[in-house]
């Protein structure tokens, strides 16, 4: 038997009992994305009062906001830096203008990417049954503006606001007016931007890995094999990527992303030694991989938990 056919063979051994061992892990992830999904579904779909005629609903992507008379949709008003114009929707009132949109986080702050000094310091206030983190954000040399952002599954619902007249109360009713459509909103903190894109990102990566996983444990020769195993550390790569500028450089948030950077060197690693017919390699990289891949099961079981607690 030649070196690449005992490594083949070995190759369909252990991973079919890796595949094997994954199918609880992988089943358990899935379970996850689902939880949040149906986590989401309970709180949109609560019955709620008919609107009297006195007062509009209006829509920003998920986000419905029904406000009193005296509120109007606008086609001008306020611009905010990170908010893409074909995704926002302006209000105004008398004295104050509104701009509204959901925005997917870019870090830890919530804050859109060009706002985003990394020293502003946010007080957290609660509009009604809405949590958010409030900033005081200059807009040039004369011009300051109230920004809300608060956390859901769905992305960040920003709420800018700038009044004629300070009027803080006007734009925290605006805020507390937020409700969404699908999904449901997360209590700010360090970890709430990842909260709000790791069902995504989880969902994804299944979707990349599962076929994966199914060519790598059935590859008729090595070459098959290391392939699929490419496959895999790119699809570990690419559900890390977004969550880096994201999370805090600490405690668990920071250790889900290096387990995904460690699924991903290993599929690299296991990958090189079925090029190079190194059996003993392999075999102990196969370990680490099922080791690794039951962390990031209770990794992610753990923030299936917290969101649960929001």
């Amino acid at each position: 038997m030649t070196t690449l056919t005992s490594i083949s063979a070995s190759v369909q051994r252990h991973r079919a009992a890796a595949a094997l061992a994954a199918v609880p892990v992988l089943a358990a992830v899935i379970g996850a994305a689902l939880g949040w999904a149906l986590h989401g579904d309970s709180t949109s779909t609560t019955t709620r009062p008919a609107a009297s005629p006195d007062v509009r609903t209006y829509a920003a992507g998920d986000l419905r906001l029904t406000l009193p008379e005296g509120w109007t949709r606008t086609s001008k008003g306020l611009s905010v830096p990170g908010l893409d114009p074909a995704r926002t929707t302006l209000l105004g009132s008398v004295s104050t203008d509104v701009a509204v949109a959901l925005v997917a986080p870019t870090s830890p702050s919530l804050l859109p990417a060009q706002l985003d000094t990394g020293t502003r310091r946010p007080r957290i206030v609660r509009a009604g049954r809405v949590r958010a983190y409030h900033y005081v954000v200059a807009l040039g040399a004369n011009r300051v503006i109230d920004l809300y952002t608060a956390p859901t599954t769905q992305g960040t619902a920003t709420v800018a606001c700038s009044s004629a007249v300070y009027e803080l109360g006007e734009c925290e009713s605006v805020v507390a007016a937020l409700r969404l459509v699908r999904g449901s909103f997360i209590a700010p903190g360090d970890d709430a931007g990842l909260l709000e894109r790791l069902p995504a990102v989880v969902a994804s990566l299944n979707a990349r890995r599962g076929p994966l996983r199914v060519r790598l444990a059935q590859a008729p020769n090595a070459e098959a094999g290391a392939r699929a195993a490419d496959g895999l550390a790119a699809a570990y790569a690419a559900a890390a990527r977004p969550l880096r500028s994201i999370i805090v450089r600490r405690g668990a948030a920071l250790a889900t992303v290096r387990n995904l950077h460690r699924l991903r060197a290993e599929h690299e690693a296991l990958a090189t030694a079925l090029r190079i017919g190194d059996r003993a390699t392999f075999t102990h990289t196969a370990m680490l991989i099922r080791a690794d891949e039951a962390r990031l099961d209770r990794r992610l079981a753990a923030w299936q938990r917290a969101l649960r607690s929001t």
